[in-house]
């Protein structure tokens, strides 16, 4: 009989699948190339609060007791998510001469999710920032930076290798709105296109965050300066900045 080999890639890809087909919740994750890489989340949260607030300054009135109140603007959306994620169990695809039905093997450290989700507040070495994170579930889209990212260990193994986890995400919106039926979309989009040189310190990736609030929207500044490869384009390039329909 030949030997038994664990293959966990196998089964981890097909629970990925089933996860996204059955509507698991998702972070998307900027990367320099455009295209985001995601982040299935192992259970959906049970809830989720998005919070915003304006901000006044209060001017005191001479010979008054109450103060002017002044509107001086918008604060940003911040969004507080918690995620949880248990590896006290798994189950592998067992191949080798014999077929063998799966079955139950070791745990596997809970940090395969959580380092995953702490690095988000780092800096991206490539971004020179930290990553545009989107959090998706149903008709929910939320985009920002992740401010703060706080793991509780529950539960270990004999060794105290930790293998249930509670993760509580604050994300924090740059430049983003809602629209009238609560989903976010880019604040600004410019009403006319608009012709900006590229800098040594930006790129189409920033120019879309900072035109559409959305880097994603680099392909639509590509397209329409007839660029094919944007990591290969010269700084002092005339890149055109189309207006956007949405």
């Amino acid at each position: 009989m030949g030997e038994v080999m664990i293959v966990p890639s196998v089964l981890s890809t097909l629970k990925e699948m089933l996860r996204k087909q059955s509507g698991n919740a998702l972070l998307k994750i900027e990367t320099a190339l455009g295209i985001p890489e995601i982040f299935v989340c192992q259970f959906n949260p049970d809830e989720f609060h998005i919070s915003t607030s304006g901000n006044y300054r209060k001017v005191k009135r001479q010979g008054g007791d109450s103060p002017i109140v002044q509107f001086a603007g918008n604060s940003s959306q911040v969004l507080d998510l918690k995620l949880y994620f248990d590896t006290s169990t798994s189950y592998e695809i067992k191949a080798g001469g014999k077929q063998e039905k799966p079955r139950k093997e070791k745990a596997k450290d809970v940090s395969v999710y959580t380092k995953k989700l702490m690095s988000l507040v780092q800096v991206n070495g490539k971004l020179h920032r930290p990553a545009v994170v989107t959090f998706c579930w149903g008709s929910v889209r939320f985009s920002g930076f992740v401010e703060k990212v706080d793991t509780r260990y529950l539960m270990f193994e004999n060794g105290g290798m930790p293998v249930r986890a509670e993760v509580s995400l604050n994300i924090i919106s740059r430049d983003m709105s809602l629209d009238n039926d609560g989903k976010l979309n880019p604040r600004e989009s410019p009403d006319r296109s608009k012709c900006i040189v590229l800098s040594s310190d930006s790129s189409l990736w920033d120019i879309a965050e900072k035109e559409y609030g959305d880097a994603s929207y680099w392909r639509e500044i590509a397209r329409a300066s007839n660029i094919m490869n944007p990591l290969e384009v010269p700084v002092g390039t005339q890149l055109k900045v189309p207006a956007l329909h949405l």
